[in-house]
């Protein structure tokens, strides 16, 4: 038993101490590299906690080559020692932070570690710089042992208490391996307090095996959390997938139906012609007509909906790759609440402009997602503007959003915005579409390089159903598209009469 106490008494100068370091040190590598591959945040506030913690011990085992570097620069590693443990302080809380997601679940409390955070840094450099300046000043230690500890002792119990409220099945895992390291750093001051080196030196193995303990449970927490956001991608994916499956087989029975309708309606007006009298037959040909032309209106919109759903699952599968389950489960269900709108205006002739600017706004939502900064949509409505009264094809303006997004936006770099402008006019109303990209003119240009052309038939489709509609209704809408071609002003604008 003696012989195992011993191995233990001697934990810095028979290589316990350096194995530990060791240990510490390829965490701080392993985590460094899974945080550059993942980019989740707390890899790197653990890897780094890790490093510092290494720089901690570094001066502490005998027989090493550490204890060369520490007496080539004695001061420096004297000197480093409150910064170090000042900064390991932090950087653990922060792992803790983002590793059981409290900025979600209690954002006050983290605004507030912020500030605590913030200010303490401030002051720590101000007395560092004073110390450097003044050397005969010394504050450093002292500010950081009797005001910052004894501070962040009471922020850590209370930040502990809302560990535990939290749902992630981590937390008591993080929780016991920080209560490890904690009772084996209180135990070492008890046993070695007013003590000379070599009575430090026997009972540090204490420190050794609580750190040792610590990284192994955060180790295994950080594993089961790395899986845990792997099955939740693959359920969000599976959920998606599940979908899109119900979405095509609505708009195959959707297409298979409407094709059934018209080609009915077709063969009823080819036998009705042949036995009608002339007068009766231009009444029920006319009436049929009108039939048929909604038929089309219906078919040429079927193919408008899978393009514009296609579109939209574009815009959010960036989420499906990334792990940030919360923004994919917020664009995931705006995109079902897209999915619901699209379904229920393909039952309609036509809704209302309100109605159709609501899903062109959800759409705009999720295509902005594409870009860093979002795509910025203005909506101007004059006073005088009714839009629930004013009736329109339904998924009309969506292509001409998706040519704005694709062609104009998003070639530019800087501020990206659409505005929509309804005013009244004596012929009736305007309506502008108008976006701040590139124009058609460049667009074209760099879609002629490209060797891979993709042709849109949102804008072809679009001028066959305004038309459509406008025999149907017994309207006259129409639309022009204006090129601003002037230096600060480029862009493309789509001016619709109504």
């Amino acid at each position: 038993m003696d012989w195992f106490l011993d191995f233990f008494y001697d934990s810095n100068y028979n290589g316990l101490g350096f194995s530990v370091i060791s240990i510490l040190f390829y965490l701080f590598v392993y985590h460094f590299v899974l945080f550059l591959k993942t980019r989740e945040k707390f890899y790197l506030f653990y890897s780094t906690y890790a490093f510092t913690n290494v720089l901690i011990l570094i001066p502490v085992p005998y027989n090493v080559f550490f204890q060369d570097i520490f007496r080539a620069f004695p001061d420096f590693f004297i000197q480093l020692d409150s910064p170090l443990k000042f900064a390991s302080y932090i950087l653990f809380s922060y792992f803790v932070i983002e590793v059981v997601q409290l900025k979600v679940q209690f954002p006050k409390f983290v605004r507030f570690f912020d500030y605590f955070t913030l200010s303490g840094t401030i002051l720590y450099v101000i007395l560092a710089v004073l110390e450097w300046l003044f050397p005969s000043f010394s504050a450093m230690q002292e500010f950081f042992y009797y005001v910052f500890l004894p501070i962040y002792f009471f922020v850590m119990i209370y930040g502990s208490y809302l560990v535990t409220k939290t749902k992630d099945k981590i937390r008591y895992y993080i929780l016991i391996g920080s209560l490890f390291l904690g009772i084996s750093a209180f135990l070492v001051a008890i046993l070695t307090i007013g003590q000379p080196v070599e009575v430090i030196d026997q009972n540090y193995y204490v420190y050794y095996i609580g750190v040792l303990l610590e990284n192994l449970l955060f180790t295994f927490a950080l594993a089961v959390k790395q899986r845990d956001i792997f099955e939740e991608k693959i359920e969000v994916q599976e959920e998606l997938l599940a979908k899109l499956k119900e979405n095509e087989e609505l708009r195959e029975q959707l297409n298979q139906s409407l094709q059934s309708e018209l080609n009915l309606k077709e063969k009823q007006l080819l036998t009705l012609a042949a036995d009608a009298e002339d007068e009766r037959m231009e009444r029920v040909k006319a009436d049929f007509e009108r039939e048929i032309t909604r038929l089309h209106l219906h078919s040429l919109r079927s193919q408008m909906n899978p393009h514009f759903i296609f579109n939209a699952l574009n815009s959010i599968k960036v989420f499906l790759i990334d792990k940030d389950k919360d923004r994919a489960i917020l664009y995931l269900n705006r995109f079902s609440k897209l999915i619901r709108m699209v379904l229920e205006s393909s039952r309609k002739t036509r809704i209302s402009l309100g109605e159709e600017l609501e899903i062109a706004k959800l759409y705009l939502t999720l295509e902005s997602i594409r870009f860093e900064d979002g795509i910025d949509f203005q909506l101007d409505v004059c006073e005088e503007v009714r839009m629930s009264d004013i009736y329109f094809p339904p998924l009309l303006l969506q292509p001409f959003f998706e040519n704005a997004i694709w062609h104009g936006l998003m070639n530019k770099g800087g501020e990206k915005w659409i505005k929509v402008n309804i005013e009244k006019v004596e012929a009736g109303l305007k309506m502008s579409i108008r976006d701040n990209g590139i124009g058609r003119k460049k667009s074209q240009e760099i879609n002629a390089n490209r060797t891979l052309k993709k042709e849109s038939i949102g804008m072809s489709l679009s001028k066959d159903r305004l038309q459509l509609f406008n025999q149907s209704e017994s309207v006259n809408y129409h639309f022009e598209i204006v090129d601003h071609i002037q230096a600060g002003e480029e862009g493309t604008e789509i001016v619709f009469w109504l």
